[in-house]
């Protein structure tokens, strides 16, 4: 009885040991790091007759689309190391699709933050003035 109550402490000691160690190996995915709904952006030209709504949407489609092939690559190369070292690879990998995409929402909150300054000295200086035309 004490026998297996022993090994059962020792499977578990080493199933929590182990955890950390052989998680790290799990190749990352593209989902992990892309926004719901843009996992299988494409590609596609900007057209100069497009209108301004549909030319910013693509742009946002072309950078995660090319965001993907990028880390496809990426990912590629990882597999590509032999010896069982390809998880420190893939260790920095993920931790530069985590930088790229912390420096995007930077990029995204400074434009947002540049277009409503914008917006408010715009609208400082083109407010209506009211004017009595019906002098007496």
């Amino acid at each position: 009885m004490e026998l297996g109550k022993g090994f059962l402490i020792f499977l578990t000691i080493v199933n929590f040991l182990c955890i950390p160690v052989f998680g790290a190996q799990r190749p990352p995915v593209w989902e992990d790091f892309c926004p719901k709904g843009l996992e299988n952006a494409e590609y596609k030209e900007i057209q100069w007759f497009w209108p301004e709504g549909t030319k910013s949407t693509q742009a946002i489609y072309n950078y995660w689309a090319k965001r993907r092939e990028e880390f496809k690559a990426g990912l590629a190369e990882c597999d590509d190391i032999e010896g069982g070292v390809n998880y420190s690879c893939y260790e920095t990998l993920k931790e530069r699709q985590l930088f790229v995409n912390e420096q995007y929402n930077k990029d995204i909150k400074q434009k947002q933050i540049t277009n409503q300054i914008w917006l408010d000295d715009h609208d400082k200086g083109s407010k209506p003035i009211m004017i009595n035309i019906f002098m007496k």
